[in-house]
């Protein structure tokens, strides 16, 4: 063998050892980082379960509230704001497991010695350490986990000598996770809201049931219904209730205060309004409750009270559906309005198209291909750039009259149904439309005028509510007298924020959400849809979006 030959295979024979060397090196290492991984695991949940048992034994704490004292009553029978002087014990109950054990009853029968109004503030925890994914509250009563120990403390308020209210798992309609029963559905929060109502109903009957929301944009979505709620409160807080916040702040304490009490409107009964750190009996002013009951009577020509169903929506197979599926397009390009599948279009004028007479072309078109129309009128100054971002106030003023006019002569004349939405997508906190981001009374007037403008209201124009079925859009609801349907928009992505096309949501969990929203309007039909991203990503996003075979009854 050459001497070349032997220096290779000696040198292949080094480099095989040294590989063997480092692999076995390596292995050592991803051995020991294995194993202090598994030690510092197996050490972080013998903790978390130490911790838990130990939060199961854990008494319950019942701490003075001090902000939270009422300064004041809104009847809704007067429209009128009572401001309020009475001492009134203001506690907060706090709960982390389900041991009767645990309830305070030697403190609470010491309040009672007082003789005097009790407010509790009843805060029902998780019985794990993390909020965000440890068991639901909201299922965990409706199992019958803490039956034991809301019986034991209705109890004990039964005994009370004076008035007592009692406010259970408050501010649930705010979108964070500072309370486990925050970020839960609509419906599951109103079961167990019921659940524990009856209850005490049942045991302390004269307990007066206080439904606490913040009175943040969404509030109604939550509502439990009338006959499992006595009073309903809000907070006056005007700092932002989040940190991020994106609905607008508020310019001021009566008109933080004027906004809470519009979006409770359809809710006949009588609201608390709570103190706060930056509202109190200290900064409160009479004079400011003076200007709210102005305002407030002003407002109430426009509390039009839609009947909001008592039952969560409920699921039937899609065999007992009653009416077929019929498809739209918003389709400028004419790419899939001669399919056969296609029965109805979606135009979009504004006020250029209106004015030049491009509209009534589009129109004209689509009556000839005898669809169905939906007219979206997207109420910008012109067409492209120039936005009139005091749209509203500019309608009531009159100041469109003639481009209503036109409109109206051009849909009334057609022949055929035309379905007219107006001021869609309200609710949106963004600025995306000039009607955006508005006071809702402003916009409910607006809407109002549209719909009833005098010189052309034909009986085949059919008016479309158009909220996009995000939080707070029953806030901007006009009136069941000048709507004939509500529509909705269903998009993969909901929420414009996330831009990760792999986050498609199913056509189900986005529409239970929406529908829950409005669920006490009829007819309501889906006036936008689509998915967002890729064409890959649009394909199975499609699959994902399609309506399934369900149909969804009040």
């Amino acid at each position: 063998m050459s001497p070349g030959l032997i220096r290779m295979k000696e040198q292949k024979a080094y480099l095989n050892q040294k590989n063997t060397v480092k692999s076995k090196v390596l292995y050592t290492m991803l051995k020991k980082i294995l194993i202090l991984f598994l030690a510092t695991l197996g050490v972080i949940i013998s903790a978390y379960v130490i911790l838990k048992v130990h939060r199961s034994y854990r008494p319950d704490t019942l701490k003075p509230a001090w902000p939270q004292q009422i300064l004041a009553t809104y009847d809704t029978s007067t429209n009128t704001i009572i401001r309020n002087t009475d001492s009134i014990l203001h506690y907060t109950l706090s709960w982390v497991n389900n041991a009767e054990s645990s309830l305070p009853k030697e403190k609470l029968q010491s309040l009672a010695q007082k003789k005097l109004p009790l407010f509790l503030n009843l805060q029902i925890w998780s019985r794990g350490l993390i909020k965000k994914i440890d068991e639901n509250v909201t299922e965990t009563i409706l199992k019958g986990v803490y039956d034991k120990k809301l019986i034991a403390l209705f109890k004990l308020l039964a005994s009370h000598p004076g008035p007592v209210y009692l406010r259970f798992n408050a501010e649930m309609e705010l979108p964070q996770f500072k309370y486990p029963w925050q970020n839960q559905s609509g419906p599951g929060y109103i079961r167990s809201f019921r659940y524990v109502s009856l209850m005490c109903r049942k045991y302390s009957p004269a307990v007066k049931i206080v439904w606490g929301p913040a009175g943040y944009p969404g509030t109604e979505e939550y509502w439990p219904g009338s006959e499992y709620a006595d009073l309903v409160s809000i907070n006056m807080n005007i700092s932002p209730e989040l940190s991020k916040n994106p609905y607008p702040p508020y310019i001021s304490t009566t008109e933080m205060i004027r906004r809470k009490l519009f979006r409770l409107r359809f809710i006949n009964k009588q609201v608390l309004l709570l103190g706060s750190a930056t509202v109190n009996r200290a900064t409160i002013q009479q004079q400011w409750l003076s200007e709210l009951n102005s305002k407030l009577i002003m407002d109430k020509a426009v509390f039009r009270t839609p009947v909001i169903p008592l039952e969560p929506e409920r699921m039937l197979p899609g065999k007992e559906r009653d009416s077929t599926l019929k498809i739209g397009v918003y389709d400028p390009m004419l790419l899939l309005a001669h399919e056969p599948q296609v029965t109805a279009e979606h135009l979009f004028p504004n006020m250029g198209t209106v004015k030049d007479g491009s509209f009534k072309q589009e129109f004209d078109a689509v009556v000839a291909r005898k669809h169905d129309i939906i007219v979206t009128m997207e109420a910008w100054k012109d067409g492209k750039t120039e936005k009139d971002t005091s749209i509203l106030i500019n309608t009531l003023n009159g100041v469109y009259d003639e481009i209503w006019t036109k409109l109206y002569q051009i849909i009334s004349n057609a022949g055929q149904t035309v379905y007219l939405r107006w001021g869609h997508e309200m609710e949106i906190p963004v600025d995306r439309y000039p009607w955006q981001q508005q006071d809702p009374v402003t916009y409910i007037k607006a809407f109002r005028y549209f719909v009833n403008f005098p010189k052309y209201k034909a009986g085949n124009v059919k008016m479309v509510w158009g909220p996009a079925g995000d939080r707070g859009s029953v806030e901007f609801w006009p009136g069941d007298d000048v709507v004939d349907f509500v529509s909705i928009a269903i998009y993969g992505l909901p929420d414009k924020n996330i831009n990760d096309y792999n986050k498609q949501k199913s056509f189900t969990s986005i529409f239970l959400n929406k529908y829950h929203r409005v669920r006490f309007a009829q007819p309501l039909f889906i006036t936008e849809f689509g998915v967002k991203g890729p064409e890959d990503i649009k394909r199975n996003g499609w699959q994902r979006l399609l309506p399934p075979s369900i149909i969804i009854l009040k």
